[in-house]
């Protein structure tokens, strides 16, 4: 599907969402800001969770979003070693993403093993905590062990995958 997409886009950067994602419309500006740097390939907006008033599961999800995931993406900014620009809210040069032939099926984290690829690739990664998008956490406690054990199954894919970058 991102693949379909990324075939029917005309422009120069592609905003990456996911469907329970929503930009303010400074979130996108701020994203492209970065792109006059022809070596940025990507960069990754901070997200936060919209239904984080929902339970106790959702509060600790915001809390951990803006703790765990957004305080570290700006210490790697700084040593470009950003791990994965985040499908629910990010920007990507489209020259980057094709030159990797698209985004690739062989993982179920497409986010973290497309953002390793700009890396090894040479492209620069930029974290814009500013640039802030909301997305819907999950509420169950099924739904959130399903996506961690999605992110963790598809990060230990990635690591298998990327293995000789590693080290």
């Amino acid at each position: 599907a991102m693949n379909r997409a990324l075939g029917e886009a005309e422009g120069e950067i592609i905003m990456l969402a996911d469907a329970d994602t929503l930009f303010p419309p400074s979130a996108v500006r701020m994203l492209v800001r970065h792109f006059g740097d022809e070596r940025v390939g990507a960069v990754a907006a901070g997200v936060r969770i919209g239904n984080a008033s929902d339970n106790i599961l959702t509060r600790w999800q915001a809390l951990e979003y803006s703790t765990c995931q957004n305080f570290d993406r700006r210490g790697f900014d700084l040593i470009n070693c950003i791990p994965v620009i985040a499908g629910a809210a990010g920007a990507v040069r489209r020259e980057a993403i094709l030159a990797l032939g698209g985004f690739s099926p062989d993982t179920l984290n497409e986010d973290m093993d497309m953002t390793w690829q700009l890396l090894r690739g040479g492209w620069r990664i930029v974290n814009d905590s500013e640039a802030v998008a909301y997305t819907e956490a999950p509420n169950t406690l099924r739904s959130f062990l399903r996506q961690r054990f999605r992110w963790a199954y598809g990060t230990f894919q990635c690591l298998w995958k990327h293995r000789d970058a590693l080290g």
